[in-house]
């Protein structure tokens, strides 16, 4: 893999270091943003967040045709440090939310143009395997992130967590400063917007790997805005508390991606995708009846969720990756954009359920069903597709 593609090496070095600082924040964000807004209004940050988001990345393929992926991803970690260096010493309301949606959307831009960079050194017979590495170190930082994350807010304040992730930027900007220099860029795709996205909606396997991709993203979205909200404020959970079980819980993101990968290059993505929907479902519904106070139980019950969506996370990317050549930029942004998509709709569906539902707790029931929903059309993929 990396003998015949040194600079894979590079481009993983990248993925880990933007998911560390990713991951050092993402289930604090929702809390950070309560200190400036009421908890029911911050999923709207989400909102406009991703919206802004569907937009930038529809319009990116324009900017790489001018500018070069090499550029453009050193222009968008550099104006993330300095939205992260930002938002851990200002304290005015004014100033933070502005700051944190530019934020918010930089971090999904980057990750867009390091799946394009990943895709020019990807060979189709083993995107099971570069893609489950892939991540695989991405996730490991996830995991690691989380102990430091807890360990910060237990003895200091959300701002030294956004410094400490500016610093992490900062290292990611000399790295693909000095070690991502000279890449080639691809014959990127000329077509309008919406011909393109009407040409990835006509095709069966990327409308499939969208709709499965979404499903997993909802799930994000409500577990990454909500469940931490609920954890803490309802449930009386420490951050120390909620670090140790988060940290459990993403644990299945870094063994399984790499074996799976490699798995499904021999045999296909429609059964462990079946299987992973199905046990994150069950998981997922379980919490609903979970109102303790019990460390134990919660990451039990957790963990089993993370099973079954790092098994849907990456046989989605195998699954969508072997349909598209690496000009084809713009479906990549296409399929990027479940995630904002998600984050959309998501708090939405939360504004609805906290405004009429009895308890705080039926998000995790919505979400249950959701996942049902991802089993269905997994058991679409023909034989044909794999």
């Amino acid at each position: 893999m990396f003998k015949d593609n040194p600079k894979l090496k590079s481009i993983f070095s990248c993925g880990f270091l933007l998911s560390f600082h990713v991951a050092l924040t993402a289930y604090v964000n929702s809390s950070f943003l309560s200190t400036f807004l009421a908890e029911r209004n911050v999923g709207w940050m989400y909102v406009v967040g991703s919206l802004s988001s569907i937009a930038a990345l529809l319009l990116i393929p324009k900017l790489l045709r001018k500018i070069g992926g090499y550029k453009f991803l050193l222009l968008s970690v550099g104006l993330n440090a300095i939205c992260l260096l930002s938002l851990s010493i200002f304290k005015s309301a004014s100033v933070i939310l502005p700051i944190f949606l530019i934020y918010y959307v930089l971090n999904i831009v980057i990750v867009f143009s390091l799946d394009e960079l990943l895709e020019i050194f990807s060979k189709n017979s083993k995107v099971g395997r570069v893609r489950g590495l892939y991540l695989a170190i991405m996730s490991s930082a996830w995991v690691i992130a989380q102990i430091v994350s807890a360990k910060v807010l237990h003895n200091f304040s959300f701002g030294l967590l956004y410094f400490i992730s500016f610093e992490i930027m900062t290292v990611l900007l000399v790295v693909s400063y000095f070690y991502l220099k000279g890449l080639p860029d691809p014959e990127y795709d000329r077509s309008p917007i919406w011909p393109g996205i009407k040409k990835f909606f006509r095709k069966g396997a990327l409308k499939r790997a969208y709709a499965m991709n979404f499903i997993m993203q909802f799930f994000y979205a409500f577990m990454v805005i909500y469940t931490p909200i609920y954890l803490h404020s309802y449930l009386l959970f420490s951050w120390a508390e909620i670090g140790t079980m988060f940290t459990i819980m993403l644990t299945p993101f870094v063994f399984m991606p790499f074996p799976l990968g490699k798995y499904s290059d021999k045999i296909g993505e429609r059964k462990i995708l079946i299987y992973g929907f199905a046990l994150a479902a069950l998981a997922t519904f379980f919490l609903f009846f979970i109102k303790v106070h019990v460390v134990w139980v919660w990451t039990l019950m957790l963990f089993m969720t993370r099973l079954g969506v790092a098994s849907v996370e990456i046989m989605c990317d195998v699954y969508f990756f072997k349909h598209i050549t690496p000009e084809d930029d713009e479906f990549i942004g296409i399929y990027r954009n479940t995630s904002p998509v998600a984050f959309v709709l998501a708090p939405m569906v939360a504004f609805l359920i906290l405004s009429f539902a009895p308890a705080f707790n039926f998000i995790f029931l919505v979400l249950g069903i959701m996942l049902i929903l991802g089993v269905y059309v997994a058991t679409t993929i023909r034989p044909s597709d794999i």
